[in-house]
């Protein structure tokens, strides 16, 4: 029983003493990333690395006695390493491998005036990248916070993107992932819209200098179906004009409206591109509880976060009376206006439905500018913008009067859009005949018609008397005056 504990306690600190010694490789994601599908690493070992070797030979070709200092690394290569034949080709321009004196390995080191600098080490990462020997399994790095335990040597981190990384393993490594993903953004001019209003809508997208050239970049753009796309999208980078891209709206698998897609080449590397397109609010748009459209980018597994883009459009409800009457037969027909006097910037609207008059859109037709209510009747304009408007009666029933003037309608934007899932929200005040402004529906009473006060009169009688009793006068003076010329 003692030599059986004596031995489990051994073996106990055996497995202590490995593991704190045991090199990692862990990665630290930037916390700046936002998105899915983020890239995932495999590690390949190139090169073993022995540290604090003091002497080591190579034999192949000549002979050369290379001495390390006390804290040196020295690198070899097993003879049988899948890398050899990359290692020994013509095309590698950076290392020495030459065979160790006892013929065990291949020694490493780098050539003469080769620096070792940043862009080495990316045109090694790509050679080694382009040469990665058929099956070769790596060690899987996990980028969750934990750290893998790997043998001392020089690696290959490969990304599942296809970006590649360099690192020397003599210790516990920790490598702090950049945020070097492609990143998206969408905006609108505008957020309150008129139905039959163009949004206009710019996309950028930022594509690292370092993203994988074999795998395009693609642009989702999702718009709710009371947008209509215009087919309108123009790019530039750096404000030049960029033709670099694509458009597709057919045999889309993702539920958007529209796809681009970037071929990732030198014109784009490191750049912003911006787009440029716009999209029709149709009337069935006329909503106030918003209109959300997305865009999102993708390379290869990975996807940025949407981002959404809110645009509405808001109305108000009109109610008509007429005072002392419950006749709902009795009508009155208005213009809305953007100018009071002027006829031609009243808007057409549709015909109503349900109560509600939504503003025409391209595809609507001419619309009519008439609107007919009856008394005691609430219809809803529907599909405009913030900002005034004026409400002109044109028509009345007999017995009432027309209205003095035009009504002013005021729509306030009042959307906090600092609020978290915020919905859209405005405020609709109206002033008739140069009164206080009130909030709310807006309420126009038309009055009975009334005869004028009148005391009588003696009629046309007088008038005519007068009138002929001049044209007696002046008969009267003509004789005289030819009597006293004779």
């Amino acid at each position: 029983m003692k030599r059986l504990i004596s031995l489990v306690l051994a073996l106990v600190m055996v497995l202590m003493v490995g593991a704190a010694f045991a090199d990692t490789i862990k990665i630290t994601r930037d916390s700046s990333y936002e998105g899915t599908g983020a890239r995932t690493y495999t590690a390949y070992k190139v090169f073993d690395a022995d540290v604090a070797v003091t002497a080591g030979k190579n034999t192949e070709a000549d002979t050369e006695t290379i001495t390390y200092g006390d804290d040196a690394i020295s690198y070899s290569m097993a003879t049988d390493s899948p890398w050899k034949n990359a290692m020994l080709a013509d095309a590698q321009t950076w290392f020495d491998v030459k065979l160790a004196a006892d013929g065990s390995k291949y020694i490493v080191t780098l050539k003469d005036g080769v620096t070792n600098n940043a862009a080495t080490a990316k045109a090694i990462a790509a050679y080694l990248k382009a040469n990665l020997p058929s099956g070769l399994s790596g060690e899987t790095v996990p980028t969750d916070g934990n750290a893998v335990a790997v043998d001392k040597g020089y690696y290959l981190l490969l990304a599942s993107d296809g970006a590649t990384n360099l690192t020397l393993v003599t210790t516990d490594v920790e490598i702090y992932e950049k945020n070097t993903y492609i990143e998206t953004g969408k905006t609108s001019a505008e957020t309150n819209h008129y139905v039959g209003e163009k949004i206009e809508y710019t996309a950028t997208v930022k594509i690292p200098a370092d993203t994988n050239p074999d795998v395009p970049v693609i642009l989702h753009d999702e718009m709710v179906a009371e947008l209509a796309f215009q087919n309108d999208v123009a790019a530039k980078i750096d404000g030049a004009a960029f033709d670099g891209f694509t458009v597709a709206k057919e045999g889309l698998t993702d539920n958007c409206t529209f796809e681009i897609t970037i071929p990732v080449t030198s014109a784009v590397l490191g750049k912003t591109i911006t787009f440029t397109y716009s999209a029709e609010v149709t009337s069935a748009a006329a909503t106030e509880t918003g209109l959300v459209n997305k865009l999102g980018g993708q390379h290869g597994d990975y996807k940025t976060t949407p981002t959404e883009v809110k645009d509405y459009t808001f109305s108000f409800d009109f109610k008509k009376l007429f005072t002392g009457s419950d006749d709902t037969s009795l009508t009155a027909k208005f213009e809305l206006r953007t100018t009071a006097n002027d006829a031609t910037t009243a808007i057409a609207f549709n015909a109503k439905n349900g109560g509600k008059q939504t503003k025409v859109d391209s595809d609507d037709g001419a619309g009519s500018t008439e609107l007919q209510i009856s008394n005691k009747e609430t219809i809803n304009l529907a599909g405009l913008k913030a900002g005034t408007y004026y409400l002109v009666e044109t028509a009345t029933s007999n017995g009432y009067n027309l209205l003095d003037g035009p009504v002013t309608v005021i729509i306030t934007d009042t959307t906090d859009k600092t609020a978290a899932n915020w919905t859209p929200s405005r405020k609709v005040e109206y002033i008739i005949n140069g009164g206080e402004k009130t909030e709310g529906v807006v309420t126009i009473n038309n009055n009975s018609g009334t005869v004028l006060p009148s005391t009588g009169g003696i009629g046309t009688t007088i008038f005519y008397v007068v009138g002929g009793l001049l044209l007696i006068g002046a008969a009267v003076v003509l004789v005289a005056r030819r009597k006293a010329s004779n």
